[in-house]
């Protein structure tokens, strides 16, 4: 093993090809910049070797080049997101220099921690079925391979459903079933345990655990479910890997995310102009996929619900149980079949609740849509009479520093969890009494997450947070809710 640079931790030797599933020699890459400010190299003199049926852990913070990795290593990067590269890789034997992505389908799976972004079909079924499709297998094959895949990822029932109507955890169970379809020799799972509920963790930790792929999993949060599943661990830090023991690396994964700083939410001084209170009674709605053949009517039930000012509750269940149905009530997005809610005991409809309570979606692309995150901060100041351009200029550039946002950055060319960071500055500057906080966890650090939070709250703001990480839960609140066979109640 080569002494790394830094003299403290280990390089994996380069040299060694009797075994080897990828080898990456003196990796850099530096992203085209859109705009008049060159970026820096995102990837400095990397250096990997993954041996064959290995299962490796890469830890990294959000925005040190994790995904980027992940994305050169299948090919995607920089052929369609451009940049300047060097150094030499080589998946099975391939050379990438010399290989296009699509050649890649039977060597190396990539499931992205965005799942809409990789999605090209008009239905679940035929998502699974395009690769095969693509590698030229007999019908009767393919058609084994995608009943096998649904099965597997409890997805048989939405067969025919557009990936515009599943939850995040069903998108997300749709690109795993794809790579257990195509059995690729190296999966490269990035942030994929995220948007899954218990359940479904459990499986994919026990797919990786069984199988003889090569595995890398990339994640910017150790999750319980990671517990004796892998045989290496390597950090990202300053575009460069290093690999080393579990507990080496934990210990410096923790440092480099801030987890020794104290939880922002314990003990928070927040300036409550005036106290509120949200809630909803009998409240009832159905919910139906139109483009689901074989499905029933979901239904869900919510006898009682509350939230106050400088509250912060929690709501989990299970992938489809129907969070993301009740905050789009919540927020007056949908109306209910039945019931009413109040706000300081007063009856409101949707538009009352639109205008109090902010909902940060699950993907930030549905809440963003400005050229440059300038207009995007801008775009909801400028409507209020009351503030004139300099003072708008004053909290645009407050907002910014504080959510470590570039204000001539265009949103479409950052990273994914940089444009959560976006969405939520978004609705910091809009002020609003409550959130619903859609698995905003996921792809951030715990510190970062916890630190948009308690900004969020700064003015007494009562939050609702929905996870499916019962660690994040606990940094949040141990009082909450929980959706349980169609039915709302309290944990």
């Amino acid at each position: 093993m080569e002494k790394s640079r830094s003299g403290s931790m280990n390089f994996p030797d380069v040299s060694v090809v009797s075994t080897d599933c990828l080898k990456v020699n003196d990796l850099s890459f530096t992203y085209r910049s859109w705009c008049a400010k060159k970026n820096e190299p995102i990837l400095s003199h990397l250096f990997c070797t993954l041996e064959e049926k290995s299962k490796t852990l890469l830890l990294a913070p959000f925005n040190t080049g994790k995904s980027t990795f992940a994305r050169i290593i299948s090919g995607v990067c920089p052929k369609y997101l451009p940049g300047s590269m060097e150094g030499d890789i080589q998946v099975c034997g391939k050379d990438l220099a010399y290989t296009e992505p699509w050649e890649l389908l039977l060597t190396c799976g990539y499931v992205s921690q965005n799942p809409q972004e990789q999605f090209v079909a008009t239905c679940v079924e035929d998502e699974v079925a395009f690769p095969l499709e693509s590698l030229g297998l007999p019908q009767k094959e393919i058609a084994h391979r995608v009943d096998e895949a649904l099965m597997q990822w409890g997805l048989e029932a939405l067969r025919t459903s557009s990936n515009q109507e599943l939850s995040g955890g069903e998108r997300k169970r749709v690109l795993l079933a794809v790579q257990q379809a195509i059995n690729p020799t190296l999966w490269v799972l990035d942030e994929s345990f995220d948007d899954l509920d218990i359940h479904w963790r459990s499986q994919l930790a026990d797919l990786i655990r069984k199988e003889d792929n090569t595995v890398l999993v990339l994640a910017s949060r150790y999750l319980t479910q990671f517990d004796d599943l892998f045989d290496r661990y390597a950090l990202l830090e300053e575009g460069r890997l290093h690999f080393g023991e579990k507990q080496e690396i934990l210990s410096s994964f923790s440092r480099l995310c801030d987890d020794d700083l104290p939880n922002p939410l314990i003990n928070q001084s927040i300036s409550l102009k005036k106290e509120h209170m949200l809630s909803c009674a009998s409240l009832t709605t159905e919910r139906s996929r139109v483009s689901t053949l074989e499905t029933n009517i979901f239904t869900l039930s919510v006898p009682s619900f509350s939230l106050k000012s400088g509250e912060l509750r929690t709501l989990v269940g299970p992938n489809g149980s129907g969070k993301s149905t009740f905050s789009r009530l919540l927020c007056g997005l949908d109306t209910p079949k039945s019931g009413v809610f109040s706000l300081d005991e007063r009856v409101v409809g949707t538009k009352e609740l639109n205008r109090n309570v902010g909902y940060l979606f699950q993907n930030p692309d549905l809440q963003i849509f400005l050229p440059t995150v300038r207009e995007e901060l801008s775009w909801s100041l400028k409507r209020r009479k009351d503030l004139k351009n300099a003072q708008i200029q004053e909290m645009v550039n407050s907002c910014a520093a504080l959510f470590s946002l570039d204000l001539d950055e265009t949103p479409t060319t950052m990273s994914y969890p940089q444009r959560k960071a976006l969405q939520a500055a978004v609705y910091y500057l809009l002020d609003r009494p409550f959130y619903i906080l859609d698995e905003l966890d996921n792809a951030l650090t715990y510190s970062t997450a916890l630190k948009i939070i308690a900004l969020l709250r700064r003015n007494g703001a009562g939050i609702l947070l929905i996870t499916h990480d019962r660690t994040f839960g606990s940094l949040v609140s141990d009082q909450g809710y929980a959706i349980t066979d169609g039915v709302l109640g309290g944990v």
